[in-house]
């Protein structure tokens, strides 16, 4: 790696489970990319229930990975592991980790970041990839949702519900959404649902047979 680049770095530890008091910056080693890894100076950090429910002590670090906790994050690439070729250095990234985005420094195999969008700041950019990633493996990829079929959200205020969504959309799809509001499944249609729907006061069920005249969804 870059001489220029510091033995140390600053990482967020939690000690013991509690509030966001029990976040501790602590001077940890720099990680070291690995094959095919990069190593990103974070910019900024996304934050997600896993950090929360981390925090509290109901969801330890997965085996193998660090202990600090932070799922996604938006930086500038500023090492390259052994037969990395898909980003330069001082490209600007967002990714996707298992752990580590609380943090100076976070490497990230190569695969898992994505190019920020242009117009998007790095903490725009860091609250992209864990939605962006989820919906497009359950949808898109698993789902195979093709345009012009039907997609039903649960939870389409949520924050994969609200990218999902505008994904779908985006892809030619007749969305439908669930929430537990009037006022969020306003804002479901407002993001491009055609029909956002009160489960507390409305049956899904027959909402998606009277819409798509019995046909249904197509993925859920």
């Amino acid at each position: 790696m870059s001489s220029n680049l510091p033995a140390n770095m600053t990482a967020i530890k939690i000690p013991e489970p509690g509030g966001p008091e029990v976040l501790t910056p602590t001077e940890v080693p720099l990680p070291k990319p690995g094959h095919g890894e990069i190593l990103v100076r974070i910019a900024a950090a996304g934050v997600n229930r896993g950090d929360l429910v981390q925090r509290i002590g109901l969801y330890p670090a997965p085996k193998g990975v660090t202990d600090t906790p932070g799922l996604e994050f938006a930086g500038e690439v500023v090492a390259l592991g052994t037969g990395a070729s898909r980003w330069s250095l001082g490209d600007n990234v967002c990714a996707l980790v298992a752990g580590g985005g609380y943090a100076e420094y976070a490497i990230v195999h190569e695969t898992h970041a994505l190019p920020i969008p242009d117009g998007y700041s790095m903490v725009q950019a860091a609250a992209l990839p864990e939605t962006i990633m989820t919906v497009w493996t359950n949808v898109f990829d698993r789902g195979r949702l093709q345009p012009g079929e039907t997609l039903l959200i649960h939870g389409g205020t949520s924050g994969i519900g609200t990218t999902a969504i505008q994904m779908a959309v985006a892809w030619g799809a007749k969305v439908f959404a669930t929430a537990g509001s009037d006022e969020k499944a306003r804002k479901c249609e407002e993001l491009g649902a055609r029909r956002g729907i009160n489960y507390r006061t409305e049956d899904f069920v027959m909402v998606m047979d009277e819409a798509t005249s019995g046909h249904g969804a197509d993925v859920i």
